[in-house]
């Protein structure tokens, strides 16, 4: 959320605020027997207040936080992407390394998604995947439909998937209807906006960011109260407004008072 947009929001709520103490101001004329009128009204424009434009801002607490997190940090995050090996992986990764801000790219696990595979094919295509294709450091099997692949450094997971493949439709008929390899982008925690923004649109997706910087931020998201408790604070803040504008001359002379005694004391 821009910076300006939250300073209007903010003032907008307290031009409401303002709304309700003029009219509690109005009591001398209107009479102290609309004390509950007085604190209805707080109360009901505190709540709209605070759903319309204290809210909005409050959700967006979290991703302000990071922005100052980010820019103020020099630590590193980790931004996750899914690539397809439908398409170029090697390219979308040469593409990655060269936005500034990226420190490193590391292609990892792959998960692949196949026809049914029977359960009496399970552990002999597991003992023999490594084997089968060279490049496969270990498959795991984690459901009828789902294979897990780790690959050695530097293999090309489109050759490997292709490999993968052919080997298993030629010895059990099951065949692979898509694979998504998981990179691992580090990247400068000040920079992890520019780069995501700088991302290959169409060729990867996002599929998480992790780091000191995004840890801080789930903290806080923990930390905060509910957004409805925000909400009806909102209300009783305007109950305290309304009721400090209807007693406003009681308050400064209770004040006056206090500060008289304290000048009394000194002297």
């Amino acid at each position: 959320m821009e910076t300006l947009f939250v300073i209007l929001m903010i003032v907008l709520f307290f031009i409401l605020m303002a709304f309700v103490f003029s009219t509690a101001l109005l009591t001398p004329l209107i009479g102290k027997k609309n004390l509950l009128f007085v604190v209805g009204l707080g109360f009901v424009v505190g709540l709209i207040g605070g759903a319309f434009f204290i809210a909005p801002v409050y959700d967006d607490l979290p991703d302000m936080a990071r922005a100052v997190y980010m820019s103020s940090s020099d630590q590193q995050e980790v931004v996750t992407l899914n690539i397809s090996t439908d398409s170029d992986v090697n390219r979308a990764i040469a593409d990655v390394k060269g936005i500034p801000g990226v420190l490193s790219v590391e292609s990892g696990k792959i998960t692949v998604k196949t026809t049914n595979i029977n359960s009496d094919w399970k552990s002999s295509l597991e003992s023999r995947m490594t084997t089968a294709v060279s490049n496969i450091t270990s498959g795991k099997i984690v459901s009828n439909e789902t294979i897990m692949v780790e690959l050695e450094p530097g293999s090309d997971p489109t050759v490997v998937i292709k490999k993968l493949k052919n080997w298993m439709n030629l010895v059990s008929g099951i065949d692979i209807r898509f694979s998504i390899v998981e990179v691992k982008v580090v990247v400068d925690a000040s920079k992890v906006d520019d780069v995501v923004r700088q991302l290959p649109q169409g060729e990867v997706v996002v599929n998480g960011i992790s780091g000191p910087v995004e840890k801080e931020v789930q903290t806080l998201k923990k930390t905060l109260p509910p957004n409805n408790n925000v909400i009806l604070f909102c209300g009783f803040f305007g109950v305290v407004v309304g009721l400090a504008g209807m007693f406003i001359d009681t308050i400064l002379q209770g004040l006056k008072a206090i500060v008289g005694r304290l000048l009394k004391k000194d002297s």
